[in-house]
């Protein structure tokens, strides 16, 4: 295994330019629809009724940004402190704050972006108005391109990084492993390589955790599940890109763990690296996460022991 493989250049930069096409796509036809539908509406109509006075429309754009972004932050900082509204973590959170993440991550990105947006627009929507394009379109394109500028961040910023962390400490501490014991451990997600897009609802990660690179073995304690595997169980290990998730965009290849078990089968576990705020952060631990099960492969590794 190559600790510090990742993607070919080539395809990472095939990829944004994928989604950066498809998202300047879709916001130039919505623009363009609303334009469309503006001209319509203001040809029935009186242009000196239908525009307001400069100063008032900029502080009616500003209260309308300020009313998208206030719910918005006081909904993200409540959901991240409250770790999307987990409560009790006697038993398995994470199939139901995947479901959670999914509502959630719509509901607060699309207000984040709307309130930058018209705010952004309060003070851009005069210098636009001057170009020649009229009130509306001019007090539009700017939301349209925050829109396009957010959701490009948000492919490289994780949002919901510090909701990991707190996932998995939280439910681990109520399993019995203390904060001194985490300190040796690295935070994992685990998939299936081989699963569909179906059980990718919410998040790709199936199981959420921490590996300690023991001696003698890899212990993982995660929501669900909790099992050791010796060398002797390792069938192989290998680098592979998921080429349906976001990290490739930052050409992450992940730590792929081929386990034989009791009845001569193999698992396939993909393992992620997880309470990282940007995809640079989580390609780099995803390295370190390599060099770590490649050392103890070749029997060098020891850290605290989670038992």
């Amino acid at each position: 295994m190559e600790p510090t493989k990742s993607v070919s250049k080539k395809r990472v930069v095939l990829t944004w330019v994928m989604i950066v096409g498809w998202l300047v796509l879709i916001a130039c036809i919505c623009f363009w629809r609303f334009h469309v539908m503006s001209t319509e509406s203001q040809a029935d109509a009186n242009a000196d009724e239908t525009e307001v006075a400069p100063i008032v429309h900029s502080i009616a754009l500003f209260i309308i940004g300020l009313f998208f972004l206030v719910p918005a932050v006081a909904a993200y900082l409540g959901l991240i402190f409250s770790c999307f509204l987990t409560f009790n973590y006697q038993l398995p959170v994470w199939h139901s704050i995947k479901a959670k993440r999914y509502f959630f991550n719509i509901f607060v990105g699309v207000g984040l972006a709307l309130g930058f947006g018209f705010i952004v627009a309060a003070f851009l929507w005069p210098f636009l108005s001057g170009l020649g394009l009229p009130q509306r379109q001019a007090s539009l394109l700017p939301v349209f391109a925050v829109l396009i500028g957010f959701q490009l961040l948000r492919l490289w910023v994780l949002m919901w990084a510090p909701v990991e962390k707190l996932l998995i400490r939280r439910r681990l501490a109520a399993m019995g492993i203390s904060a001194e014991q985490l300190k040796g451990a690295m935070l994992v997600g685990i998939s299936n390589p081989e699963g569909g897009m179906v059980k990718r609802f919410g998040a790709i990660e199936e199981d959420m955790g921490s590996i300690w690179v023991l001696p003698d073995r890899l212990a993982y304690r995660g929501d669900v599940e909790q099992f050791d595997l010796t060398r002797e169980q390792i069938a192989g290990i290998e680098r592979k890109a998921d080429n349906r998730s976001t990290t490739v965009l930052a050409g992450i290849a992940h730590v792929v763990l081929q386990v034989r078990l009791p009845d001569g089968s193999i698992r396939q576990m993909r393992l992620h690296t997880e309470g990282q705020w940007t995809l640079g952060q989580k390609r780099r631990a995803m390295d370190a996460l390599a060099q770590a099960v490649d050392g103890w492969y070749a029997g060098q590794a020891a850290v605290a022991d989670p038992s």
